[in-house]
């Protein structure tokens, strides 16, 4: 039986797992992609598929044509700034193609699927979009649960010390990362990081702070913090609150071998106490999914 490729399903297919894989390697890396880059990324993924047609195309040709095309959508991706984090992104874009390879490979056998053909180092899937999306979405789930429980051993109640920005002003923090708190801002779905409002003194006037240690909403915002308030619902086991907040410059988490930057995130101010002097601030349990990660810093204690 001979299989019919139809060359808009082959680069429509192909768009969507290569967005899907690079959803997946921002996962691992815990790298921010660019809004552009992606776009630009999975047209070229679907666009690539096309030697699909080259007939006897030699291995070793299609080998270096693949390495190329997956260190080019890596690139156009993340757009590294250095070196290692460029080999880190591309490396972490291969292994997950591996990884859906394996998947797709696993189902195949295991279902008895015979419409899948392997040409040129390119995957046509005679398949239903409704499949191709199942198995994408699996491997995806697969790797966030991978990432989760990860994540929870290496950094459960770690302590960072951390340095906050705001107003061309920073106070150095030590902070809790705490994979409990998920709060997030409601308009920009960013997370919310909590920190003691005696410890933010030198960013705000008077009126300013008189403003966070009242309790009433109803308490006119200081047209100067306007544009960066944001008010945050907050639940625990304890019951319900809202807290204040605002969007700060960016925050720098410092561990002795690394130093991670971000401006995705919201400051929720607190009146009382954290810790007893333990630590000031609490980080969100998804602080590090978006920014970027600086190696070999050392950090003086």
């Amino acid at each position: 039986m001979v299989t019919v490729i139809y060359l808009d399903v082959l680069v429509a297919v192909n768009i969507l797992v290569t967005y899907i894989l690079l959803v997946c390697t921002r996962v691992v890396v815990k790298q921010q992609t660019k809004k552009w880059g992606v776009v630009i990324s999975t047209i070229l993924g679907g666009v690539s598929s096309l030697i699909i047609f080259w007939e006897e195309m030699p291995l070793v040709i299609s080998v270096i044509y693949k390495i190329l095309v997956g260190m080019i959508l890596s690139y156009s991706a993340f757009v590294p700034d250095n070196k290692k984090l460029f080999f880190k992104t591309t490396l972490a874009f291969f292994l997950v193609n591996f990884i859906f390879g394996g998947v797709m490979y696993f189902v195949e056998i295991t279902f008895n699927i015979n419409n899948l053909m392997y040409i040129n180092g390119t995957v046509y899937f005679d398949v239903s979009v409704l499949f191709l999306v199942s198995m994408t979405l699996i491997c995806y789930g697969l790797l966030l649960v991978g990432d989760y429980f990860l994540k929870k051993r290496a950094s459960e109640n770690t302590l960072y010390e951390v340095r906050l920005y705001f107003r061309n002003e920073c106070v150095t923090l030590k902070a809790l990362y705490d994979t409990g708190n998920h709060l997030t801002d409601g308009l920009d779905s960013k997370p919310v990081i909590i920190v003691e409002l005696k410890e933010l003194l030198k960013f705000f006037s008077s009126s300013e702070i008189e403003f966070f240690m009242n309790s009433d909403l109803n308490y006119d915002v200081p047209t100067t913090i306007k544009s960066v308030f944001r008010i945050i619902p907050c639940s625990s086991v304890t019951g319900s609150s809202i807290l204040k907040g605002f969007i700060p410059e960016k925050i720098e988490i410092n561990s002795k071998d690394y130093k991670y930057e971000t401006t995705f995130l919201v400051v929720a101010v607190s009146s009382g106490d954290l810790q007893n002097g333990e630590y000031n601030c609490i980080l969100n349990a998804d602080i590090f999914e978006r920014g970027k990660r600086i190696d070999n810093v050392k950090v003086k204690r």
